[in-house]
């Protein structure tokens, strides 16, 4: 395999050369069967109903995906994909750790937000990726921008930014997909609190369970302290 070549052009069988085309084809396709699956469900709808949504001629699907298996396969893929880069950049947006973790949440945030209809598909048919043999691809894919939240909380602790005990690594490291997903498939038990909020809950509560919050408390405590000390020092008076 060519390096960069991108995994889904070989899981997912083709006969069309044009590599472009066979991008732009299956994005068509992923889109409408979004819409579809949102609209029908998954099991509910069929390859014809795709066909149709996406506005290519009946029979033509079959050259770019062979079920709706795959179809699954390409949107998670995708959007996996989109995700690990963007919690690459926001790692990478700065040499702080607090400030990387904030960044790795709101951009997490921001993905569920903007994809929400796939992160609700793919939590709802995982078992599909499952017996179609596609689960394990996906799960290493998860793993890659794992490894990058991880790599921030153990630097964090050598640094001796964030205090927390080993076993907290591999905890917070997968409950922090849950929190940002329940977003998407729990939006509907939020009532009006805005992504806004949620975003900056979650940060409040990982930066807590990591030890940074109560030191900043302290810091801003101790500067409070300082500030009224000066105040208390004694001052010309507008008579002397």
């Amino acid at each position: 395999m060519r390096k960069g070549k991108k995994p889904d052009a070989i899981k997912i069988h083709t006969n069309v050369k044009d590599e472009a085309l066979v991008k732009k084809r299956r994005e068509q396709i992923c889109q409408a069967a979004l819409q579809a699956f949102a609209q029908n469900g998954f099991h509910e709808t069929n390859l014809r109903q795709i066909t149709k949504l996406s506005g290519l001629a009946y029979g033509s699907i079959y050259d770019y995906v062979k079920t709706k298996d795959d179809i699954l396969y390409l949107i998670c893929d995708s959007i996996l994909s989109d995700l690990s880069r963007r919690v690459e950049e926001a790692a990478k947006s700065s040499s702080d750790p607090v400030k990387q973790i904030e960044a790795i949440i709101r951009a997490t945030m921001d993905h569920t937000d903007e994809y929400r209809d796939a992160v609700i598909l793919i939590w709802q048919e995982s078992k599909v990726m499952k017996l179609s043999g596609h689960l394990p691809e996906m799960l290493k894919k998860e793993r890659g921008y794992l490894n990058i939240i991880t790599e921030v909380l153990e630097r964090g602790k050598q640094l001796g930014v964030f205090i927390f005990r080993d076993p907290a690594i591999t905890i917070l490291v997968n409950i922090l997909p849950l929190m940002s997903s329940a977003w998407a498939v729990r939006r509907w038990n939020l009532g009006r609190i805005s992504k806004s909020e949620y975003t900056d809950m979650i940060i409040d509560l990982v930066l807590q369970g990591i030890g940074v919050a109560g030191r900043r408390d302290l810091a801003e405590k101790t500067t409070g302290m300082s500030v009224a000390k000066s105040s208390h020092k004694k001052r010309p008076t507008a008579l002397a």
